[in-house]
């Protein structure tokens, strides 16, 4: 482009969500939503350049955006590494926003929706999963942020995105929530303090 100009120009914000099957991408792309962002479901990887006609586009004053792109593209999805290294070569810095969960927590979500695994169409979940699994390991590791939604349910996923990666700074801030389970599934992953019945919670010395 002339005199240096980039594609997306100065300001834009763009994240992309992927990720396992299952693993909560639906429930990210709501909590980009909810903060403001221009949300696009199952984009091709190729196509995601030209939401840079939206942020040029004189009359446009959308700046944020979050698309969300997997397997289910499938071959457009094997571009995605080329075309974020060519999104950085236009001057945009692109931010991806993976999430993952153990293989029991994924087969449970598959179970209890009745879906076919995209990778497994006629196979079993586990098949796809592990499949999955090792297409995306490439990407995994470029990954700006990786959340696990291990045990969590989907508003608590939420609360993490919201405090970690659309407001870090929120994150070092003093954050309770109370919240009520069974032990026979062992405690919250991300419970930092689990108090028993009958047995006094340990309080900690408010500051002089």
């Amino acid at each position: 482009m002339p005199n240096g100009e980039t594609l997306f120009g100065d300001g834009v914000e763009l994240f992309v969500i992927t990720g396992y099957s299952g693993a909560g991408k639906s429930e990210a792309m709501a909590a980009f939503e909810d903060a403001g962002f221009f949300c696009v479901d199952n984009l091709p990887p190729r196509l995601i350049a030209a939401l840079g006609e939206l942020f040029v586009h004189g009359g446009s004053k959308g700046r944020r955006a979050a698309v969300v792109t997997d397997v289910r593209g499938r071959e457009y999805f094997d571009d995605l590494l080329a075309v974020l290294g060519e999104l950085r070569a236009e001057g945009l810095e692109p931010r991806v926003l993976f999430l993952e969960a153990d293989e029991e927590t994924l087969t449970n979500r598959y179970k209890e929706t009745r879906r076919r695994h995209p990778l497994a169409p006629e196979g079993r979940i586990t098949e796809g999963i592990r499949a999955e699994r090792e297409i995306l390991g490439p990407l995994r590791a470029e990954a700006d942020v990786v959340i696990d939604s291990t045990g969590l349910t989907g508003a608590m996923l939420r609360r993490r995105i919201a405090t970690e990666v659309l407001s870090p700074e929120s994150s070092r801030k003093l954050a309770l929530t109370i919240l009520t389970f069974g032990f026979k599934n062992g405690a919250p992953r991300d419970a930092d303090q689990v108090g028993l019945p009958g047995l006094p919670v340990p309080r900690h010395r408010r500051p002089a």
